[in-house]
């Protein structure tokens, strides 16, 4: 009978999914079509951040013992030519400090003093980390040359150097294209600036026109004072958010073109963190990391600009 055994990501994903469940019948009990939609976008927030975070945890590891594995085989190499079976060698170099990889080297160590079959050892290691490409490979390689009888050392050897020159290699990637990830934040709070400009240039200019009807005429008047049907709707969030987030009169232009243009700010800011993540890490998570950074960034460069009033007059 085969056993399934949940991963703490996927209990964890059980029991927000099944809190996140609740709060939505509780809410369509109400109902209040407002309650639910703020449960239901509560309930993504409690599946979706956790998640993130093991997520990201989880490429940090695999990062980090992508590193440690060319170290771990080159002490491997030196226990080998000093005589030690590769079983010995790997129960001796358990006891050496890898970082995260320790802790999977540690449970080979184990398992070989348990009797598992060296073989088992081998390929219960590669399953545990299939994830890192770089790794798997090394180890089908190591195992092919070991069971074959071939030159255990050599391939050792060609198989650390290859690890080494893909690491540098994506470390010098990583330097070149830092500026890069410098340039889509930038671009993120220039489009703050650009928002701003507007706000204290553009609308002011509108508004003083000497046409008739003034502001109205060019179509500057708050959309939302005049709305029907669907529209409606999307203008009762602007209205909520305005008065909620920014205490502004949500009857005011100024409050319909705030709302606006922080939506689009923060479109602006998720979209730009993932291409950052894209081109430095080549990484969702990555991506969404740089994304959460600018995201609470201009929500917070948004609170400082009404705050000194260069933002929702």
């Amino acid at each position: 009978m085969m056993k399934f055994q949940l991963t703490q990501s996927s209990r964890l994903l059980f029991i927000t999914a099944g809190v996140s469940l609740i709060l939505i019948l509780g809410a369509i009990l109400t109902h209040q079509t407002g309650i639910l939609g703020n449960m239901i976008i509560l309930s993504v927030f409690i599946v979706s951040v956790p998640q993130f975070f093991f997520g990201y945890q989880e490429f940090k590891d695999i990062k980090e013992m992508e590193e440690k594995f060319p170290l771990f085989l080159r002490d491997m190499i030196e226990s080998l030519r000093s005589g030690m079976p590769f079983h010995q060698a790997v129960m001796y170099n358990s006891k050496l400090d890898y970082g995260r990889l320790s802790v999977e080297i540690k449970k080979m160590s184990n398992q070989i003093s348990w009797g598992v079959p060296f073989n088992r050892v081998i390929d219960q290691f590669g399953e545990r980390l299939k994830k890192s490409k770089n790794i798997s490979i090394a180890l089908k390689i190591i195992r092919e040359s070991y069971f074959s009888g071939g030159d255990v050392v050599s391939t050792l050897e060609a198989v650390a150097d290859a690890n080494l020159t893909l690491d540098e290699a994506d470390k010098e990637k990583k330097s070149l294209l830092n500026q890069y990830v410098v340039l889509m934040y930038g671009l993120a709070f220039l489009f703050v600036g650009i928002v701003v400009a507007i706000n204290k240039l553009m609308i002011p200019i509108f508004q003083a026109s000497s046409l008739p009807g003034g502001a109205e005429a060019l179509g500057l008047t708050n959309p939302c004072n005049r709305c029907n049907g669907f529209t409606c709707t999307i203008c009762g969030g602007y209205s909520a958010m305005s008065s909620n987030l920014f205490s502004i009169d949500p009857s005011t232009i100024g409050a319909y073109y705030t709302s606006l243009f922080f939506l689009m700010s923060i479109i602006v800011s998720f979209s730009s963190g993932l291409v950052a993540g894209q081109i430095s890490e080549n990484s969702i998570f990555a991506g969404l990391k740089h994304s959460l950074i600018m995201t609470f960034s201009v929500v917070g460069a948004f609170y400082i600009l009404i705050y000194v009033k260069l933002l929702g007059v």
